[in-house]
């Protein structure tokens, strides 16, 4: 009889049970992360939230559906963010109680004029904030003849 697979086996154990380990957390933690992530709530913000920049402006959309206008606050900070932040208190609800607080900041690009943005919140909800490019100066610079003296 060979020593070899009784020796293969003892030291391929640990490994054999280091995998069973991982296997059952991977088991124990998936449900949990897949329910939010697949959440249908979770997924209406992520879907509606962008922010894009064309030619003429950069404009950032926010699913806000559950606030109130008086509950949403935007600010410009060091001249090239914009934060919103949105709560509304604790309300009471057939399961307990719900408190949100959402705040996002998004960078905006360089050529953007954040003293003239503005904000909309749609019927259904969707608040638009948009911030337009600054317009490109041309200047024509004057080029004046010198005369120079030949004497």
């Amino acid at each position: 009889m060979s020593f070899v697979p009784l020796l293969l086996r003892e030291f391929s154990r640990p490994m054999r049970m280091m995998e069973q380990q991982l296997k059952l957390m991977d088991d124990l933690f998936r449900p949990a992360i897949g329910s939010y992530i697949n959440h249908p709530r979770l997924m209406e913000h992520s879907e509606q939230d962008t922010a894009f920049e064309d030619k003429e402006k950069f404009q950032i959309q926010l699913n806000l559906q559950d606030f109130k206008p008086e509950q949403i606050t935007i600010k410009t900070m060091n001249n090239n963010t914009i934060q919103i932040e949105a709560k509304h208190e604790e309300k009471q609800d057939e399961n307990g109680f719900i408190l949100k607080h959402i705040v996002r900041r998004f960078a905006v690009p360089k050529g953007h004029d954040l003293q003239k943005a503005s904000s909309a919140l749609t019927s259904d909800g969707l608040l638009v904030i948009t911030t337009p490019k600054i317009p490109k100066e041309e200047k024509t610079i004057p080029i004046t003849h010198e005369q120079t003296d030949t004497n």
